[in-house]
């Protein structure tokens, strides 16, 4: 589950999760609740990102509401 909580004044974060030979590539922008969570460009409408260990580079993207 991805729910980010920072400081109002953060523009956002990365950050690089590694699940066995996999990298997921993850980017928090605005601050403000989870507005959409995305893997690899498709949406996770749960906001579960589904690990795997498939020796593929992952790219999570989670947009804030903005304020």
């Amino acid at each position: 589950m991805v729910d980010p909580c920072i400081p109002k004044d953060w523009p956002g974060f990365r950050a690089a999760y590694r699940r066995g030979a996999t990298i997921y590539e993850i980017r928090v922008e605005n601050p403000r609740g989870v507005e959409q969570v995305r893997l690899d460009g498709e949406p996770c409408p749960d906001r579960r990102v589904r690990l795997a260990d498939d020796g593929v580079r992952h790219r999570v993207r989670v947009v804030l509401l903005g304020g």
